[in-house]
């Protein structure tokens, strides 16, 4: 009596079908927010990883969206009942009581989701190490519905020309602005836009364009290791000068101020030698 061998259908094949991008974005994302999820996206070229940037931007653009309404919601209210800045009440008690209910709880919720992403992002990891694209729960498709009306026509160099454009607008109100009032909150939120949002974006932007949109029928390839690597290595000279020859309590601000300015620069020429060879 003769066996036959068992045949089994072959499993499906993992390591083709997820990629490392595709697992780590969602522990990435967890302390970076839209920054490291959106660049990952933007950055991505293989569809498992690009499907589970998409994902998990989708939660944290929603993440990032109720804390603004939250945040504002708080700040307005103090501003109606006399413990902002402007110190006028304009609220009748009643409604300020009320008010303050709304905003308590929509606190609490906001709350909730920021400690859930912890969770949904260790969830959505676990699923992607099994090959699967999880959709994190209760979350509006804002890429895949507002994705293509952001599309910028004729490529990222846009997005460079904005940081050439906002970044002096930005550090020059840091250092010659006014410094008291609402005027210091908007500076402190557009130097925080810039560092974390415009300047991250910009380098992804060099990476695109350099290496996927890059005018054709020319001798010119953009190194983005030097458009961006070079401003790197002058913040890191500029930290251990800062650091050894002055007097400064923060050596690290100085560096970041350094490296923004020399990313100005890299930026400007970036935009300039494009420019040369389109025209």
């Amino acid at each position: 009596m003769t066996s036959t061998p068992t045949s089994t259908a072959p499993g499906p094949e993992l390591l083709n079908e997820r990629s490392i991008g595709g697992i780590l974005v969602h522990l990435l994302s967890i302390p970076t927010g839209v920054v490291g999820a959106g660049l990952v996206y933007l950055v991505a070229t293989n569809e498992f990883t690009k499907r589970n940037a998409r994902n998990a931007l989708n939660w944290h653009l929603a993440v990032l969206a109720l804390t603004v309404l939250t945040f504002g919601s708080i700040f307005i209210l103090a501003e109606l009942t006399g413990q902002g800045i402007t110190n006028i009440v304009t609220l009748s008690s009643p409604i300020a009581t009320g008010a303050g209910l709304v905003v308590s709880a929509l606190f609490l919720v906001w709350m909730i989701v920021t400690t859930s992403t912890f969770l949904v992002g260790f969830i959505a990891t676990g699923k992607a190490i099994f090959g699967d694209v999880w959709r994190y729960p209760l979350t509006p498709r804002l890429v895949e519905r507002f994705g293509s009306q952001v599309e910028l026509p004729g490529g990222w160099p846009v997005v460079i020309v904005g940081y050439v454009v906002v970044a002096p607008l930005v550090i020059g109100t840091v250092f010659f602005g006014p410094q008291e009032g609402v005027a210091i909150i908007a500076t402190a939120f557009g130097l925080f836009g810039l560092i974390m949002i415009l300047a991250p974006l910009t380098g992804v932007a060099m990476y695109l364009h350099a290496t996927r949109a890059s005018p054709a029928n020319t001798n010119w390839k953009p190194h983005t290791v030097v458009y961006i690597g070079a401003p790197v290595l002058v913040a890191v000279l500029a930290y251990a000068l800062s650091r050894t020859f002055t007097d400064s309590i923060n050596p690290g601000g100085d560096a970041m101020y350094v490296f923004l300015a020399a990313f100005w620069v890299a930026s400007l020429a970036y935009v300039l030698r494009w420019r040369s060879v389109s025209s």
